[in-house]
């Protein structure tokens, strides 16, 4: 079995992203991040290096988690009450309720990112507005 869970982007396409040592939120294109070539990222911040996967808010992955419990209730749902009709007329009884989905958290846009230009990687981040105007780390090389 496959259940797939896709992380959303903003309406520019960008990955939000929080760093899992300062905290501090950014974003990064998702044609970016998605590329098989980058495992690693810089903090636009602090510099600090991680697994990219450390760069995941802990919105999305609540998100996410829900998503994947709602999928696994259902899934477990369908197989008892197959179960049920296969015990019908033996005596055996099982009383099921259809269970409640969980809705998932709402994912809602930073507003206060501003688009910096990285020269040395010829991409495209969303960081702060307050570290925009300092040194910005580059997230896939690290450059400053």
């Amino acid at each position: 079995m496959e259940f797939k869970i896709d992380i959303p982007t903003d309406s520019e396409g960008f990955y939000s992203l929080n760093c899992p040592h300062c905290s501090e939120r950014f974003k990064a294109q998702g044609g970016d991040m998605d590329s098989e070539e980058v495992y690693e990222l810089f903090c636009p911040s602090c510099g600090l290096i991680a697994d990219k996967s450390k760069f995941l808010p802990p919105e999305i992955i609540d998100h996410a988690e829900t998503l994947a419990a709602n999928y696994a209730e259902q899934e477990i749902y369908k197989s008892l009450k197959k179960t049920g009709l296969k015990l019908k007329g033996s005596g055996i009884k099982m009383k099921l309720n259809k269970p409640k989905e969980k809705a998932p958290q709402i994912l809602t846009e930073d507003e206060n990112l501003e688009q910096v230009n990285l020269i040395c990687c010829n991409k495209i981040i969303k960081v702060n507005i307050d570290h925009k105007l300092s040194n910005v780390f580059c997230p896939f090389c690290g450059v400053n």
